[in-house]
């Protein structure tokens, strides 16, 4: 670490952040980032900031690969999981459906 300062857009640049917004627009976008996080199970939140925990500085190997696909197949197998993607498939269905009434409209 040089203790070099940079600006957001240096930030953004090499991944330190995904967003860089206005001061105008900073409430309205940490709650909508707040909002799309507190629509996600809550198990399945706790269990991804394990793994960010568990995962942070272990080399990128066949290992982690497989230890991260095990534990996003449990989340998903999980009953909450299981609800989430019923929710998501349905959710598509229905934008599915409105697309195609909107293009015979």
């Amino acid at each position: 670490m040089t203790a070099e300062r940079f600006d957001a857009a240096e930030a953004l640049r090499i991944g330190l952040v995904h967003q860089v917004v206005a001061v105008d627009a900073l409430d309205a976008t940490v709650n909508a980032v707040a909002a799309s996080i507190v629509a996600n199970s809550p198990n399945a939140v706790r269990e991804c900031k394990q793994l960010v925990v568990d995962l942070a500085d272990k080399p990128i190997d066949n290992s982690l690969i497989s230890d991260t696909a095990d534990r996003i197949a449990r989340i998903r197998a999980s009953d909450e999981g299981r609800e989430g993607v019923r929710s998501f498939l349905k959710e598509q269905a229905v934008v599915a459906r409105l697309n195609v009434i909107g293009s015979v409209a």
